[in-house]
């Protein structure tokens, strides 16, 4: 098999499915996928994060076995993408006075995201640090380069994720003997595909919602201003649909062929329904399916929308959700 490094491998470690995929840009730096392999992630993956480390190699190998016979040719290291339960951002601020009027330069500002970098958190590690905002004597800048002040405010979000995150990711890339070339953050790169330029500069809120977790995201002005990873996903209602005595099989059947986010109290009492599931055909109303439904996703909205307003721009977001 041929080595070539004209092509990108990236993988993410998902709650239902751990993915791979295979792209090459082209000259207008558009990317074309060359291969896709997937395998199941419910043995070694808990809501986004890893908790087997064998069974997480062992898809890994999986996946590159596929994507390497697509290739015909061997990977040497790929990009991983970074999510799961324990990923937020929480805000920092760092200040810096000077004995005399002084120009701000980008040395200053390195320094400045450098010092929110080195910050310490019990329990947890700073994947990122997304620069917000930096005050300049009474009013906020941007970019303060080239400012003349006595004193500087920077304003910044961690994105951070409890240690050993990450750890447990090397160390089952370590063990399917596959090279790690950098990490993503991959609600940011959703992000980046999901959403417009305008969008993310007018204020919108982008919320993914998983089998074990739903993520929201919230920007304005081209930056992120609230990031968090609910542990609550669609697993969550096909257990509570298991609940009326269904195996999680039929459960998982029952809510994907018929179960409904909202439905109105007319459209059920005019006309019910009645599921039939199992091998020895079992039923259900449409009524209790759509009533445990609801509650569940009622939940999960509720706490998004809190999420949105503690973010502090819940009445900015021009471009919406």
């Amino acid at each position: 098999m041929g080595q070539t490094t004209d092509f990108m491998v990236a993988i993410e470690l998902g709650s239902t499915r751990i993915t791979g995929i295979a792209g090459q840009r082209d000259t207008d730096g558009k990317l074309s996928i060359l291969a896709y392999a997937s395998e199941d992630a419910s043995a070694c993956i808990r809501k986004g994060t890893v908790f087997n480390i064998d069974r997480t190699a062992g898809a890994i190998t999986s996946i590159i076995n596929k994507l390497e016979s697509t290739l015909e040719a061997s990977i040497a290291k790929v990009y991983v993408g970074i999510s799961g339960q324990s990923v937020r951002t929480v805000k920092d601020t760092v200040i810096r006075h000077f004995e005399e009027e002084t120009r701000i330069t980008t040395t200053i500002v390195d320094e400045l995201i450098a010092s929110s970098r080195s910050t310490l958190m019990d329990g947890y590690e700073i994947l990122e640090v997304v620069p917000q905002e930096y005050k300049v004597g009474t009013g906020l800048q941007a970019d303060p380069v080239g400012v003349i002040t006595s004193h500087i405010e920077g304003r910044f979000l961690h994105i951070i994720a409890r240690q050993g995150v990450r750890r447990k990711i090397e160390e089952s890339f370590q063990l399917a003997k596959t090279r790690i070339a950098g990490y993503f953050i991959a609600p940011l790169e959703m992000a980046k595909v999901t959403a417009t330029d305008t969008e993310l500069r007018s204020g919108c809120a982008i919320i993914d919602f998983g089998a074990e977790t739903t993520t929201v995201q919230v920007y304005k002005d081209h930056l992120l201003r609230h990031l968090v990873v609910l542990p609550l996903g669609s697993n969550n209602i096909t257990k509570d649909i298991c609940s009326q005595g269904i195996e999680e099989v039929d459960a998982e059947e029952l809510k994907i062929k018929y179960a409904s986010a909202y439905t109105e109290p007319y459209e059920i009492d005019s006309k019910p329904v009645t599921y039939t599931y199992g091998a020895d055909s079992s039923t259900i109303s449409d009524r209790v399916l759509n009533e445990i439904t609801e509650a569940r996703m009622e939940e999960i909205i509720t706490n998004v929308w809190h999420q949105i307003g503690l973010s502090g721009y819940d009445d900015k977001l021009m471009a919406g959700i």
